[in-house]
C-alpha cells in the first residue's frame, strides 16, 4: 500500500487533529524545528506558525519515521518541522546503531 493511500484512508482525521495540536503547542511554547526528533532532523530555528501553508518555512508536523519506511499515520509522535527541512529529510530513516559483538 502506498503512502498516498495510507494519508487518504482511516486515521486522517485523528492526524489532522494530531498535527492542529502540535500547531497550537509549537506556537505556545515556542518550540524549534525538529523539537523531539529521535532521528536528528531540523535546524533548531524558530517556526512561525502564521505563514502561509506554501511558504517555505511555515510548520509542518513531521513523521519521525515516514510513511513510506512503514511508519504509520496515527499513533506515533509527530515533530514540528518547516517546511523545507522536512522536505530535506523526506523519508530517510534515521540510522540504527548496533553494538559491536
Amino acid at each position: 500500500m502506498g503512502s498516498r493511500a495510507i494519508r487518504d484512508g482511516k486515521g486522517h482525521r485523528a492526524y489532522r487533529r494530531q498535527q492542529a495540536a502540535l500547531k497550537r503547542r509549537t506556537h505556545a511554547q515556542n518550540l524549534p524545528c525538529g523539537y523531539g526528533s529521535l532521528s536528528g532532523w531540523g535546524c533548531g530555528e524558530e517556526i512561525d506558525t502564521t505563514l502561509p501553508p506554501t511558504h517555505k518555512r511555515s510548520f509542518t508536523a513531521d513523521h519521525d519515521d515516514a510513511l513510506a519506511n512503514g511508519g504509520k499515520l496515527v499513533g506515533q509522535v509527530l515533530v514540528p518541522m518547516h517546511r523545507d527541512c522536512n522536505a530535506r529529510k523526506g523519508d530517510n530513516a534515521a540510522p540504527e546503531v548496533w553494538a559491536a559483538t
